[in-house]
């Protein structure tokens, strides 16, 4: 009778032997195992088994660089988003080094998050924010975007575009993943009612446009992260959406392929931009806010 199933089933496919041996990494510590079989008849030899054992510390090494990258591209994924993490790990680190990249871009915030940070202890808002994320990363990059930075309670991502020709795919990727993220956030203020919470509110504001996508930063502390006109513009229509009422406001130029799945809002001022530009929104919220005329003053 053998001790564990697997042996059992070794047996029957043929297996003499089974032989397990640790994987000892550069700090002698066991991390994890290896394992050999054999069909010979009678199994391992004593040469066998010492010519295994001699060839394990080449092999833990191996084993220890491939898991170590591993982890590294995990981390970066995690804290600086997939393609950025990939072109860290690629060795694009030089401060200054960027590519320029035409994007679909989103920026969203909460209302009034300063006076709810004052009124509640620090793991509920860290909770709170936790929540509320997940509702707007989750949609982002389900549909290949890439969230770039949380700042305190704001979100920048992008939806990068191939070409020209991309622009329209793009947006309206990135307008599905906006609807998908106010029902999510529907659903939280539900939950949070049923807990006797406050309800909360956000603003997500759509541009595309042009941006530079690299290192900037000092010399010895670096951050990965999109500048430019196009990060300028949809910072200021998440502003207006405040001021409007509007949990959800998008430029002309984002608007402009998604047909009726957007309405214009008329023209409005924006801070900085000589012009009045036409701004948009999906028809469920125009619906449901009386737009009014407000400027970006």
């Amino acid at each position: 009778m053998l001790d564990f199933p697997v042996l059992t089933e070794l047996r029957d496919e043929g297996l003499t032997d089974y032989l397990v041996m640790p994987l000892i990494s550069i700090d002698s510590a066991v991390r994890s195992l290896t394992s050999w079989g054999s069909r010979r008849p009678g199994g391992f030899g004593d040469l066998d088994i010492a010519t295994i054992a001699g060839v394990l510390p080449a092999f833990a090494a191996l084993a220890e660089i491939h898991e170590r990258r591993r982890m590294t591209s995990t981390l970066l994924d995690t804290y600086l988003g997939g393609d950025a993490g990939r072109r860290v790990l690629g060795g694009q680190i030089q401060r200054g080094d960027g590519v320029t990249i035409a994007a679909a871009l989103w920026f969203c915030d909460l209302r009034d998050f300063t006076s709810l940070s004052d009124e509640l202890p620090g793991d509920a808002v860290i909770g709170l924010l936790n929540d509320y994320f997940a509702c707007m990363a989750g949609p982002v990059q389900a549909r290949g975007g890439e969230v770039l930075k949380f700042i305190g309670d704001a979100m920048l991502a992008i939806f990068p575009m191939a070409d020209d020709l991309d622009r329209d795919r793009a947006c309206l990727t990135a307008l599905e993943a906006a609807r998908e993220a106010l029902a999510g956030f529907d659903k939280l203020n539900e939950r949070r009612c049923e807990l006797g919470r406050p309800a909360l509110g956000v603003k997500i504001a759509l541009h595309a446009g042009t941006v530079v996508f690299g290192n900037i930063g000092a010399p010895s502390r670096l951050d990965f992260t999109t500048i430019g006109p196009a990060v300028n513009m949809v910072t200021r229509l998440e502003g207006l959406a405040g001021r409007l009422g509007l949990r959800l406001l998008a430029s002309e130029r984002f608007a402009s392929p998604c047909d009726s799945q957007m309405v214009s809002i008329g023209y409005h001022p924006l801070r900085g931009i000589a012009l009045q530009q036409e701004l948009f929104t999906v028809p469920e919220e125009a619906a449901r806010v009386r737009v009014s005329e407000a400027s970006d003053g």
